[in-house]
């Protein structure tokens, strides 16, 4: 589950934290040792919540294709010809 610090005065969320084993307790646990403070002021200045998606913010998900984006590897793609391949019809 994600959680996000939101600043009180101003709403802005400051970071979201992706963790399977938070949960909402732990998430604020976390904040407050990250910003180093003592529970009430981190609670004067700040706000732990579920992660909302901010409105206009894409989905992960490819309407074309349906894939989840996070699933795509760059790194890896068909290709008919190498890169070495390419180099030496060049060369002859």
């Amino acid at each position: 589950m994600k959680f996000q610090l939101v600043m009180k005065n101003t709403g802005d969320i400051i970071t979201v934290t992706d963790s399977r084993v938070f949960g909402l307790d732990e998430a604020k646990a976390y904040y407050i040792r990250m910003k180093q403070l003592k529970e009430k002021e981190f609670d004067k200045l700040y706000t732990v919540e579920e992660y909302k998606r901010p409105k206009g913010m894409p989905s992960r998900i490819n309407e074309h294709t349906g894939r989840n984006l996070r699933e795509y590897k760059w790194w890896i793609e068909e290709k008919e010809i190498t890169d070495e391949e390419l180099i030496w019809k060049k060369l002859k």
